[in-house]
């Protein structure tokens, strides 16, 4: 036989069962109140990493279309230039995190170091960023260089930027 429960009214609940009631919505509104935060934290770190302005992959992403617009490198690598991570015969591998490391020289001043690969149809080369932190905390070029090798020929050094002084 089928028993068809039905809720009691707020008012005809006694004060033990109203005190469970109670506690039972508290808890399942703190769950998905602690979701709902640890969801936002994800998709906001997550966000500042890919499209932060100051994030590495934008940092790559500018580099790579610095070298893009370089007169040289554009006609020495040819169209379309392509950057990514370590070398990798497998175009899955490819996708590898972007070697960076952030290192404090003598004054205490952080500088961002980062190597890449481009590659066009005609070419490829090894290129190496070096970043410093400006007063306001935003990333600025110290230097940015790409390294082809010279077919039996030493490689040659195409500087994008170069702010060494």
């Amino acid at each position: 036989m089928i028993s068809k429960h039905t809720a009691k009214e707020w008012k005809e609940l006694s004060t033990p069962q109203k005190v469970v009631a109670a506690s039972k919505v508290t808890v399942d509104i703190g769950v998905i109140l602690t979701g709902l935060a640890v969801t936002s934290a994800l998709i906001y770190f997550v966000g500042s990493e890919l499209f932060g302005s100051d994030s590495t992959t934008a940092i790559f992403s500018n580099s790579v279309d610095r070298i893009r617009e370089h007169p040289e490198l554009s006609e020495l690598l040819g169209a379309p230039i392509k950057g990514h991570g370590e070398p990798s015969r497998s175009r899955m591998k490819r996708n590898r995190r972007i070697h960076h490391q952030i290192v404090n020289d003598a004054q205490g001043d952080p500088h961002l170091f980062m190597r890449f690969y481009v590659e066009g149809p005609n070419d490829e080369g090894t290129c190496m960023l070096e970043m410093i932190k400006d007063e306001k905390g935003s990333w600025k070029y110290k230097q940015l260089f790409c390294d082809v090798p010279g077919q039996g020929y030493p490689s040659r050094r195409y500087y994008v930027e170069d702010n060494r002084s």
